[in-house]
Order: structure tokens, then C-alpha cells, then sequence
């Protein structure tokens, strides 16, 4: 395995029916599944919904393909209505070779984290979105329940882009604690730039995927917040350089073991609502 299909592997979940694309669902469905077909299916995770549209999801899947589904979907399953009529929703569900793999929800404070976690399914992997700030508190929690993090990135807004530094806090708290996370939301591009926030029109500077995961390998193996901070800050895509077998930055360099470690144990994906941006800019940077 090469270090960058170590590193990328299924980390896109797709979220085509949330902002700022927000598709109906069938053609969120299709393209989907037309992703699934192209050279670049090996970068494709789940399917991300949320837990009151499971019945949508499943008419629509039935009339799109009845029983001619030729590969088992996975299903990333964000809670985000009423908890108890959210989990009815998931035991219900019911749809052939397609399977409820996670469970997302939001919680203020760790007392919050507890009382969701208490009540959502264990049986699935579980992640619990909340402010970075209150990391110290929240993530023992999750340990406690043996459950994940998950961070937002961005938004519709400038001020929903977290600062770097309040990024590298994130993950050397959940390095510290041992709890994996993913992230969500204003990861179109690869590399962290200025980009044209949609749909408000205004630029600003956004991180990019293969920053924040390369920030979390480090930060899974023991590096400290300077050396996240200069990863996470990075705006020139040929800092990051790519042999088979090997990626390099700075003054860092991981193998692909090591990268499919951190992703497989620590920094597991992220939901986009494209997958046609970060391929493009993964093939300007002859990555793929």
C-alpha cells in the first residue's frame, strides 16, 4: 500500500444533503453511488444523513435500485433531532445490504455527552460533537463510554473556522486521552488557503484535510502544539511531498504503516458535502 492510500483511505464520507450543498436525496444517492464507480472509490467512507431522514433514505434507495445493489453502503448517522425519536429511527431501520455503521450527535458539556451517550445505541461506533474548548472536560467522558470526538471546521460563516491553534489543542487533548475523532464541514480542499465561503460570497481562509490529518498523525505519535500549528497552518500544497512509500513535511516524515495507523486508531475521516473538490485538488497535487 502506498503512504497516500494509507493516508486517505475512505476518509470522505459523503454529506451532500447537508449545507452548503444541500441535494434532495435521490440525486444525493446517485452520485454516491456513481463516486463509488470512479478511479478515486477508494477515497469514499459512508453516507451521511441524518437520523429522521432513515425513511426517506430508504424509499428513496428502494425506488433508485430495489434489490440490484451491487456493494453494501455504510450509513454515518447524525442525530440531530429528539434523541429518543433518533434512536427509534435507527432501531427501525431496515434496508438490505445497507448498515448503520456510526452515530453523531452534539452535547454542550460533558454532562450532556453523558446523558446522549447513555441513551444512543453502544453497539455502533458513537461521536459526540462539542465545543473544542471544553475538551479537558468532555473527552474523559468519552473514554469513559468508549466513545469518539468529532470536530467542525467550518461552516456558512467566517467565524465557524476555528483557529489553528484551537485545532492542535483539540487533538493533543484527544491524543492525551486516546479518544479518536473525525471532523465535519469546510474541508473542500486539501491544502489550507483562502477560498470563497458559500453561499455568503466572502473569503476566507480555510483548513485543509491533508493538513489536519497530517496534524493528527503527529499529534497521535507524540508531537507537541508548535509542530501541529506549523502543519495545521501550511498554504504551500509543495511543502508536502509524496514517495511510494513515504510523506514529508518539514521536518517530518511518516511511512505508510504509520499512517494507517493514525487513521485506523485516531484521525478517522471526515463528512464533506463534495467529493469532487478534494478530488481535484488532490490530482493538482499529483497525489492521485
Amino acid at each position: 500500500m502506498s503512504a497516500v492510500q494509507a493516508f486517505l483511505g475512505r476518509i470522505l464520507e459523503y454529506a451532500g444533503l447537508f449545507p452548503p450543498a444541500e441535494l434532495e436525496m435521490e440525486s444525493t444517492l446517485r452520485n454516491y453511488q456513481s463516486y463509488a464507480q470512479t478511479d478515486e472509490f477508494w477515497l469514499l467512507g459512508g453516507f451521511v444523513l441524518p437520523a429522521n431522514r432513515l425513511k426517506e433514505f430508504a424509499s428513496a434507495f428502494e425506488k433508485v435500485w430495489g434489490t440490484e445493489q451491487e456493494r453494501p453502503w455504510t450509513l454515518k448517522v447524525v442525530c440531530a433531532g429528539e434523541t429518543a425519536e433518533d434512536v427509534r429511527a435507527i432501531e427501525e431501520f431496515q434496508q438490505g445490504a445497507v448498515f448503520i455503521g456510526s452515530l453523531e450527535t452534539k452535547a454542550a458539556d460533558a454532562r450532556a455527552a453523558q446523558e446522549a451517550l447513555e441513551r444512543l445505541p453502544a453497539a455502533r461506533s458513537r461521536y459526540v460533537e462539542f465545543p473544542p474548548e471544553r475538551a479537558s472536560e468532555v473527552l474523559p467522558v468519552l473514554a469513559e463510554y468508549g466513545a469518539r470526538a468529532k470536530i467542525r471546521m467550518g461552516g456558512l460563516t467566517a467565524e465557524s473556522v476555528p483557529p489553528v491553534e484551537k485545532v492542535a489543542q483539540f487533538l493533543l487533548a484527544c491524543a492525551r486521552e486516546r479518544v479518536a475523532w473525525k471532523a465535519t464541514a469546510g474541508l473542500h480542499h486539501a491544502v489550507r488557503g483562502v477560498h470563497e465561503l458559500e453561499p455568503a460570497g466572502s473569503r476566507v481562509a480555510m483548513h485543509g484535510f491533508v493538513n489536519l490529518f497530517l496534524a493528527g498523525a503527529l499529534a497521535f505519535f507524540g508531537a507537541d502544539e508548535k509542530a501541529l500549528v506549523k502543519t495545521l497552518s501550511e498554504e504551500d500544497a509543495a511543502a508536502f511531498k509524496v514517495d511510494d512509500g513515504v510523506i514529508r513535511w518539514h521536518d517530518n516524515t511518516m511511512i505508510a504503516d504509520q499512517l494507517e495507523k493514525a487513521r485506523s486508531e485516531f484521525a478517522i475521516g471526515f463528512g464533506s458535502c463534495s467529493f469532487e473538490e478534494p478530488v481535484q485538488d488532490l490530482k493538482q497535487m499529483q497525489w492521485i
